[in-house]
């Protein structure tokens, strides 16, 4: 097949999936076209053709899901046998059920897989846990994996006979409850800058008093902590410090990418 516009689709609280999803469509070498569907959610659907398209899905995963607001936007994308990759990137605990349930609403939607991915990133809530990820290492695999997928996408005539990619997962998908730990505030520090108002993607966060955080609508997503220039955020709080421990303890061995791809 051959590829002339490469479609980018990513949630990306901490930008760390954002770098990761640019890196993979970078190796195509094709003009690109993003969608950052982390704050708002989009109102138009999005149709891409067999012919010419491919999309490249990438989110991290929350709890072992596809963030909430994520699954409402990829919904806009509508494929027509339309070749398409997805990564799952996740803090070096386990990736759960979030490639599986990915790889379901891609294809309901009229997308053929060429191949996934599961990738490492640093921890948006307990940052000592893969700090420093994706490293060189991670990025080499990347491109290995981009590479591969473009391999793919020559050898194959029409994605309409493509079988269907097999990845890891559970159905029905795990459960999920609301995260207990919330960015808290400085009030000391913070200057009122509204950084962190402007970029919540849930407007956890007010103008009168951007030192606080609505725990009702926060997603501990952690993108107010890494875009304030004050560094006035941060998970903090006896139970953050209890789990902390208890996290660290248990998944600090850092873990490998996993690459799946389409049979042909």
């Amino acid at each position: 097949m051959n590829i002339k516009n490469i479609h980018l689709a990513y949630f990306s609280a901490t930008f760390s999936t954002k770098r990761i999803v640019r890196e993979i469509a970078s190796q195509f070498q094709k003009p690109v076209i993003e969608y950052d569907i982390t704050s708002d959610v989009l109102k138009d659907d999005v149709s891409l053709g067999s012919d010419g398209d491919l999309l490249i899905v990438c989110v991290p995963s929350y709890a072992g899901r596809v963030p909430e607001m994520a699954v409402r936007s990829l919904r806009r994308f509508l494929g027509n046998n339309t070749p398409a990759i997805i990564v799952s990137v996740y803090g070096n605990r386990a990736y759960d059920d979030t490639l599986i349930e990915l790889k379901d609403l891609v294809e309901s939607n009229g997308f053929k897989l060429l191949s996934a991915a599961a990738v490492i990133a640093q921890h948006s809530i307990f940052p000592k846990i893969a700090e420093g990820r994706p490293n060189a290492d991670d990025m080499e695999k990347l491109h290995d994996f981009a590479s591969k997928s473009r391999e793919l996408l020559l050898k194959i005539p029409k994605m309409s006979a493509v079988s269907r990619l097999m990845v890891k997962g559970n159905r029905p998908y795990r459960d999920t409850k609301p995260i207990p730990l919330h960015p808290e505030g400085s009030r000391g520090k913070c200057t009122s800058c509204h950084a962190c108002v402007k970029m919540c993607p849930v407007g956890a966060i007010t103008m009168e008093e951007p030192y606080k955080t609505n725990e009702k609508k926060c997603i501990s997503c952690g993108r107010c902590v890494v875009v304030c220039p004050e560094h006035a955020r941060h998970f903090g709080g006896l139970l953050y410090k209890a789990v902390s421990w208890k996290f660290e303890k248990a998944y600090s061995e850092p873990k490998q990418p996993e690459f799946f791809y389409v049979n042909v």
